[in-house]
Order: C-alpha cells, then structure tokens, then sequence
C-alpha cells in the first residue's frame, strides 16, 4: 500500500527528521486543541482528547497524501500515529 519506488531509496536521516517534524506537529495539534476546548468552556474532560484526536487524524492525512514521494512525510505519519495512540490511552483514563 505504501511501497517506495525501489529505484528511489529512503533516507533514514530524513525519516528521522520528518518524526522530529511529526513531534512538533503533534505538541502544535495539543497546544490548539486546548485553546480550542478551553474557549468552548467546556467543564467536560473528554473533550480535549476528541479533538486532539480529529486534530492528529486532519494533519495526518494531509501527511499521508505525500508518504510515496517524501521520507519526512513518512517520518510524519509514524509520528502522528504514536500520538495517536497516546492521545486514545488519555481518553480511555479520562473515561474511567
């Protein structure tokens, strides 16, 4: 599904810097999301990890539309799902 073009190798370097982008990326979709839910003044807590979540799903998308061509767009995605899945582990404590 997300094969590179084989005469075209990824660079490690820039996988590698596309996660620290990807990092970035994600603080900015946290940072955003609780100005978002604390103007909202919602008193719910699980606000904040839904749209965080729907943050980090829009920018992956947009990430994942350009893995073929670039590795900092892979580099992106992988770290997009990592937040991801940080984000669902705080909704299901904030849940209980």
């Amino acid at each position: 599904m997300f094969q590179a073009n084989p005469d075209k190798p990824r660079s490690h370097l820039q996988v590698l810097q596309g996660f620290l982008l990807g990092v970035v990326a994600s603080l900015g979709c946290l940072f955003l999301t609780i100005f978002l839910a604390g103007n909202f003044g919602s008193r719910r807590q699980w606000i904040y990890p839904a749209l965080n979540a729907v943050a980090l799903i829009l920018v992956g998308i947009v990430a994942l539309r350009h893995v073929r061509e670039s590795s900092y767009a892979l580099g992106i995605v992988i770290a997009l799902a990592l937040a991801l899945v940080v984000d669902a582990a705080c909704a299901v404590t904030f849940l209980r």
